[in-house]
């Protein structure tokens, strides 16, 4: 798969697939330094990756390397396929995202959702929607809110909080932010608003409606 702009390579893929169609190498021979005019911080270039599978098809080794950086991944999963463990070792002196994940299932109604990976602690409510998520090491929450359609209506994460509206079918259509909101019309955004205070108006059902402070009545 070649990409070129203004005549100029900057993507040149070239991928291998095992006989069940398992992606099991990506090569990007592209060259980052003839893109001089287009790409002043020489972004992309050659890269490698390869990857292997076990006989269910599930992802257990990843690895690869681009200039100055390069990591190695391994993943194992349980009996009904869950991931038990995901190490990735990064060598890189420009960036750290080396980490070393145990997965833990201790909710015996949702057997197959993770309650522990790594330093994060997840809780969910009884459709397997995940509410919250602690960090023990950061001390930091994010703490999620959905309705009766298990669509995510509020997202707060450390007080930071964003609110999510949807049409009849489904769509997002309004996404607010902090003083920012962004209006979407069939998925796609057109465009964003700003809002100075924290009042607001949720739509809890076609005859109810709640503002900052008040149950109304439509």
């Amino acid at each position: 798969m070649n990409l070129t702009a203004d005549g100029q390579t900057v993507m040149e893929n070239r991928y291998r697939y095992d006989a069940v169609d398992n992606i099991l190498g990506i090569t990007n021979a592209a060259n980052p330094t003839s893109l001089m005019k287009l790409n002043k911080a020489k972004l992309g270039g050659r890269s490698m990756h390869t990857y292997e599978y076990d006989e269910l098809n599930r992802l257990v080794h990843a690895s690869g390397k681009a200039k100055r950086a390069s990591y190695d991944m391994v993943m194992s999963f349980g009996r009904m396929s869950e991931p038990l463990t995901k190490v990735q070792k990064v060598d890189s002196t420009t960036t750290a995202k080396s980490y070393n994940f145990a997965y833990k299932y201790e909710d015996s109604n949702h057997p197959t959702a993770p309650t522990q990976i790594g330093h994060d602690h997840y809780t969910y409510d009884a459709n397997g929607n995940p509410t919250l998520v602690t960090n023990d090491s950061t001390n930091t929450t994010r703490e999620m809110y959905w309705d009766e359609d298990n669509r995510l209506m509020v997202l707060s994460d450390n007080g930071k909080t964003s609110r999510y509206t949807y049409n009849a079918d489904g769509e997002r259509i309004m996404k607010s932010y902090g003083t920012m909101e962004s209006v979407y019309i069939n998925g796609a955004p057109q465009g964003i608003t700003f809002h100075e205070t924290d009042n607001f108006t949720l739509y809890l059902a076609s005859i109810l409606s709640v503002n900052k402070k008040v149950l109304n009545m439509i």
